[in-house]
């Protein structure tokens, strides 16, 4: 299945903004970020603190993606 990614902070610094990526049928959020985490080259631990955003809802990492899926990986952001 396809899936398209919206990165955001010091991964889309590294990968782009937007990407397209192939998963293997019944693939979760949290397959997707061990993916990008590859991708980027940093380690799939790194994922666990991000938010992935699908249809406008904050998602779990054991949430079943789609065929077509269009998500937004969130990076946290601290400071005040």
């Amino acid at each position: 299945m396809r899936v398209t990614v919206r990165l955001s902070g010091s991964l889309a610094q590294r990968l782009g903004t937007r990407q397209a990526l192939d998963l293997d049928a019944g693939a979760t959020v949290a397959d997707l970020l061990d993916a990008v985490a590859r991708s980027a080259g940093v380690e799939c631990d790194a994922t666990q603190t991000l938010a992935v955003v699908v249809g406008g809802t904050i998602v779990p990492h054991e949430h079943a993606l789609a065929d077509g899926d269009e998500l937004d990986v969130l990076v946290p952001v601290a400071g005040g």
